[in-house]
């Protein structure tokens, strides 16, 4: 006959069992928050590595940016220069092409952004309208720079150059021109005569003084009002060998009473100051350069000959 447990036994078993049970459930779950927080730190550490290669990917980015910055050219244009010298500089240095560069002043209107040019209906009219307002100076510009940055960089560099009290004096018709119509436009075409005419900065506010008188006094000069200047006779061209074969400039001071429709160079603002504030005393209508730099001027043209021959007899002209 089978002995039966008694009660006391079956509940040391059974409390034995739940223990085990517990156990094995705070194991799991141990092992549960175990492999949450394994979980976590691949995401945090596949986040930080995704960050990482962003970062590098960006500085990589970046410096393939700085590699790529377009490469920049110094070139310097000096007075005295037409704008087809200054395009010609501008092609040979790779900047931009000299047609791209002369047709974007021909198709494009500064006259809004820059108060000192004239109208645009004005300059229209001329061989290369913005001819005068591209400052000399050296500049920095990038390799395949568009021709309208380039024209700004020039324009921008003027209106630092020249004072507005200059601008403002010539658009007042300045003091003691009665009978020409002096205004900034017509001061820098006088100028850029002036620039091509004399490098002696001393000199040509009284260079600046002849041409204003032959205009306020035609008649008295005996010049008719022309200001006979040989800077003038080939422009837009230079030299006499660049002309197309029976050429003839409108600009040529010879033929023209007064001054040419449009500037012949770009002039220093030296020689845009000598064209506004001219010397008042001289009273010369004529004036001569000799070999050595020396400046002859004469009220009558009899006295400007004989100043003429004393240069030659001392083999100065």
């Amino acid at each position: 006959m089978r002995r039966r447990p008694s009660p006391g036994t079956d509940n040391a078993r059974n409390a034995k069992i739940a223990k085990k049970t517990t156990k094995s459930k705070n194991e799991y779950a141990g092992l549960k928050f175990l492999g949450i927080m394994f979980v976590v730190a691949l995401v945090i550490c596949g986040g930080i590595f995704a960050v990482t290669v962003v970062k590098d990917k960006l500085r990589s980015a970046s410096a393939d940016q700085t590699v790529a910055e377009p490469a920049t050219v110094n070139v310097t244009f000096h007075e005295g220069k037409t704008v087809r010298q200054y395009g010609a500089l501008l092609e040979e240095n790779e900047v931009c092409s000299a047609e791209d560069f002369y047709n974007e002043m021909r198709v494009t209107d500064f006259t809004a952004d820059y108060s000192f040019l004239p109208s645009n209906e004005i300059l229209q009219q001329r061989e290369y309208p913005l001819d005068g307002y591209l400052y000399p100076d050296t500049y920095t510009f990038y390799i395949g720079e568009k021709p309208k940055s380039v024209i700004k960089r020039f324009l921008r560099n003027f209106a630092v150059r020249v004072s507005d009290e200059m601008v403002n004096y010539a658009n007042s018709n300045g003091e003691g021109f009665q009978k020409v119509d002096m205004s900034f436009d017509s001061a820098v075409i006088l100028a850029s005569i002036i620039e091509r005419e004399s490098p002696d900065n001393a000199e040509r506010d009284k260079i600046s003084a002849v041409f204003w008188n032959r205009m306020e006094n035609p008649k008295v000069s005996g010049t008719g009002g022309k200001l006979q200047s040989d800077a003038t006779h080939y422009y837009p061209y230079v030299v006499t060998d660049e002309r197309p074969e029976g050429f003839r400039s409108e600009y040529d001071t010879y033929d023209i009473v007064g001054l040419p429709k449009g500037p012949v160079c770009s002039p220093s603002v030296d020689s845009i100051r000598a064209a506004v504030y001219p010397d008042t005393t001289c009273k010369a209508y004529f004036f001569f350069n000799d070999k050595q730099g020396n400046h002859y001027y004469a009220e009558t043209y009899a006295q400007h000959k004989k100043n003429i021959q004393y240069c030659k007899d001392h083999g100065l002209a």
